[in-house]
């Protein structure tokens, strides 16, 4: 009878400890793929479990972030080698804290690429700023990303700019300070390369996308993005 009840205890809640230290529910591994999973980043339990905070998103006008104002012109890359992006897919990291350079560490180590697979991360407080919003060398380089699967064209890492939020979208949802400086975001790169709200994706809606996933989090606001846009 006791090996009857540890059986069912077992099968009960290995599924939930996989998804705890994996992250995106159900991921495949495939290259490139999603990225930002790091297991060794994963925080307290409360976290992940606890009901999603509600935050209201106050967002500043749109005319704020033209292509042409002081600061966020900062995001465009050198001219000589500037790449023609056709959509952008946001993403969660589906860990409790990190950063470019943690996830680039955990890609260079546990995937083996040449880096983090996003264009920009936006932090959360735990591990960078919250809302503080990093490029990547991909970005900087105009390179292809390594973000989400597609067929064999990959056009998503190829044409698409990949955003990563820090959090797990599962559990939470983005703070204040991270929906203002992914609006920021968004609405430039819209704007730079002429990308309609309808070309602005989460991983899990991304045309083709080939991975069973969440991503970026059954939590996330994506119709309160694109409403700003």
């Amino acid at each position: 009878m006791l090996k009857k009840i540890i059986a069912f205890i077992i099968a009960a809640y290995l599924p939930v400890i996989a998804i705890l230290f994996i992250g995106c529910e159900g991921e495949e591994s495939y290259r490139p793929e999603i990225s930002g999973v790091v297991p060794s980043l994963h925080g307290d339990y409360a976290y992940r479990v606890s009901k999603p905070q509600q935050e209201t998103y106050k967002i500043e006008n749109s005319s704020t972030y033209r292509t042409t104002s002081s600061g966020y012109s900062a995001w465009a890359p050198p001219s000589s080698y500037e790449k023609s992006w056709k959509a952008i897919i946001i993403h969660h990291s589906a860990t409790n804290t990190g950063s470019v350079a943690t996830i680039d560490d955990y890609h260079r180590r546990n995937n083996g690429w040449d880096g983090i697979g996003y264009d920009f991360v936006i932090g959360n407080g735990k591990g960078a700023g919250n809302g503080e919003v990093d490029s990547t060398f991909r970005w900087t380089g105009q390179k292809t990303g390594a973000h989400c699967k597609t067929d064999s064209s990959n056009w998503a890492n190829e044409k698409a700019i990949g955003i990563c939020l820090v959090g797990n979208f599962d559990y939470s949802r983005p703070s204040s300070s991270q929906m203002t400086s992914l609006v920021k975001l968004v609405r430039f790169l819209s704007e730079r390369y002429d990308i309609p709200a309808s070309k602005v994706y989460g991983h899990n809606t991304t045309p083709g996308h080939s991975t069973k996933t969440e991503c970026p989090g059954r939590n996330f606001p994506m119709s309160y993005v694109k409403s700003k846009l």
